[in-house]
C-alpha cells in the first residue's frame, strides 16, 4: 500500500475506535444511571396495594404518606359480611356438631380400660369444666352426648382463634398476626383499625389458595386439621357405634373440621373482632352445661370496643339432669 493508502486507513481505525468507545462509554452510563434508580427506589420503601375495581391497578405509596395509605386501603378492602351470614355459618357449624354425635356415637357401658385421661387433657388449657368432671359426663350416658358435643366444640372453636398456636388459619398468616399483635388494652386499640384493614386484604389476597382451591393437598392448613383430628379419634373412638362405617364418621367429622378452617379465614377477615363466650358463671357448678359457645363482637369496625360484647349467636346451654 502506497503511504496514503495507510495514512487514510489508521484514520479509519481511528474514528472507528472513537465510536465504539463512545458507544461503550454511553451504554455503561445508562446502565449505572439506571441502576442507581433502582436503589433509589428501593430506599423509598414503598408498598402495592391493589384496589378492588375492575380494572384496578397497583399504585406505590410511600409508607410516610399516612392520607395515600388510608385512601388505598379505603379503596382496597371488601365488605363485611352481613350479620345473619355471620350467624347463619356458626349455627350451622353448631348442627353439624350435634348431627355428627347423634349419628355416630353410642349411649351404652363403656369399658373404663378404653378411656384415658391423657387423651381428654390433649385438649388443651383453660376448659370451662375440669378434666375430672368431663370424664364423669362421658361416662354417664345421660349426659353423654351433652360431653361429646363439647369435645367437639372445644376442639373447633379453640382453633379458630388466630391467637391459638395450633389454629386453623394459613400457618403464614397465623404467624404474621401473633408477632403483630398487642398485647396491652391501650396498644390493641390504637391498632384496631389497621389491622383490621390488613386482615381484610390479606384474606382477599388469599382466595385463590386457601378459597378457591381450598384444602388441596398443598393446603398448609391440612396439618393443624389432621392433628385435631387425631385428638378427637383418640377421645371419640370408645364411644363410636360399632355397627357403623367408621371411615364415614373419620371424615364427616374432617368434614366438619375443614368447614370451621373457612370460617376462622370467614372471622379473620372481617373488620370486626369476634370471641367465644363459653357461660363460665352458668357452669356446671350451676347444674347447667355449655356444649357451645355464642359468638360474641368486642370489638367494632372503627376499633371501639364493645361493651356489653354483642352476641351474634345463642349458646348452646344443657342442663345436667335433661
Amino acid at each position: 500500500l502506497s503511504n496514503g493508502a495507510v495514512a487514510g486507513v489508521a484514520i479509519g481505525c481511528l474514528i472507528a475506535g472513537a465510536l465504539i468507545a463512545g458507544l461503550i462509554f454511553w451504554f455503561c452510563f445508562r446502565r449505572l444511571k439506571k441502576a442507581n434508580g433502582i436503589s433509589r427506589d428501593q430506599e423509598a420503601n414503598t408498598i402495592a396495594l391493589m384496589g378492588q375495581g375492575k380494572g384496578a391497578e397497583a399504585k406505590n405509596l410511600s409508607l410516610e404518606s399516612d392520607s395515600a395509605m388510608t385512601t388505598a386501603m379505603e379503596h382496597g378492602v371488601p365488605q363485611p359480611l352481613e350479620d345473619k351470614a355471620i350467624s347463619g355459618e356458626i349455627s350451622k357449624i353448631s348442627n353439624s356438631i350435634k348431627n355428627h354425635v347423634q349419628s355416630f356415637y353410642h349411649s351404652g357401658r363403656v369399658s373404663p380400660g378404653l378411656i384415658d385421661y391423657d387423651d381428654l387433657q390433649a385438649l388443651g388449657r383453660d376448659l370451662p369444666i375440669s378434666i375430672g368432671t368431663l370424664s364423669t359426663l362421658l361416662g354417664n350416658s345421660t349426659t353423654r352426648e351433652m360431653a361429646l358435643r363439647f369435645c367437639i366444640a372445644w376442639v373447633v372453636v379453640s382453633r379458630m382463634s388466630p391467637g391459638n398456636a395450633t389454629n386453623f388459619l394459613p400457618p403464614e398468616v397465623a404467624s404474621c398476626f401473633q408477632s403483630m399483635s398487642a398485647t396491652d388494652d391501650a396498644n390493641k386499640a390504637a391498632q384496631a383499625l389497621p389491622m383490621a384493614k390488613w386482615r381484610a386484604i390479606t384474606a382477599e389476597q388469599m382466595q385463590a389458595s386457601y378459597v378457591k382451591n381450598a384444602f388441596s393437598p398443598s393446603d398448609a392448613r391440612l396439618r393443624n386439621i389432621q392433628d385435631a383430628l387425631r385428638i378427637l379419634d383418640h377421645i371419640l373412638l370408645p364411644y363410636a357405634d360399632s355397627h357403623l362405617d367408621n371411615e364415614q364418621r373419620r371424615r364427616n367429622l374432617e368434614e366438619i373440621l375443614k368447614r370451621a378452617a373457612m370460617f376462622a379465614l370467614t372471622l379473620f377477615s372481617q373488620p370486626s373482632t369476634w370471641d367465644f363466650d363459653w357461660k363460665r358463671d352458668d357452669s356446671v357448678r350451676m347444674e347447667s352445661f355449655c356444649v357451645f359457645p355464642s359468638l360474641v363482637q368486642v370489638m367494632n369496625e372503627k376499633g371501639d370496643m364493645v361493651r356489653p360484647s354483642q352476641p351474634f349467636s345463642e349458646a348452646v346451654i344443657r342442663r345436667l339432669d335433661e
